[in-house]
């Protein structure tokens, strides 16, 4: 006689899961992209023109994600961390690479100070 108690409980809660939408809400995703748009910050992506535009994009991104999730829209929450974790990655290298790029030309620079005073 207890099956029939399991089957019913478990009924409530797949029409729970149907009348929500279906989709948990993804709260893993929302930390991972949490951290690297922490993770592009951290790496000085607000100092370049290209990397500070993605990452406010993340940042819109993640707020639009909270909404959503508020709205109990899971998975339209889910591609929008998404894309906000895609663009804390891009912002991410993009630091990287500006930052490889001044130091290149910082080096460059010296290196040609070092040469004229060799010549005199």
């Amino acid at each position: 006689m207890s099956k029939p108690v399991i089957s019913a409980s478990w009924g409530a809660v797949g029409l729970l899961l149907i009348g929500c939408g279906g989709a948990a809400v993804p709260q893993d995703q929302l930390s991972t992209a949490q951290a690297a748009l922490k993770g592009a910050e951290v790496a000085g992506a607000a100092e370049d023109p290209k990397a500070a535009l993605h990452l406010k994009l993340a940042r819109e991104g993640l707020d639009r994600a909270k909404a959503l999730i508020s709205d109990d829209r899971n998975e339209e929450a889910a591609s929008a961390i998404d894309r906000a974790q895609a663009d804390a990655d891009l912002a991410i290298v993009l630091s990287k690479e500006a930052r490889a790029k001044k130091e290149a030309a910082d080096t460059r620079e010296q290196v040609e100070e070092l040469k004229s005073r060799i010549v005199k």
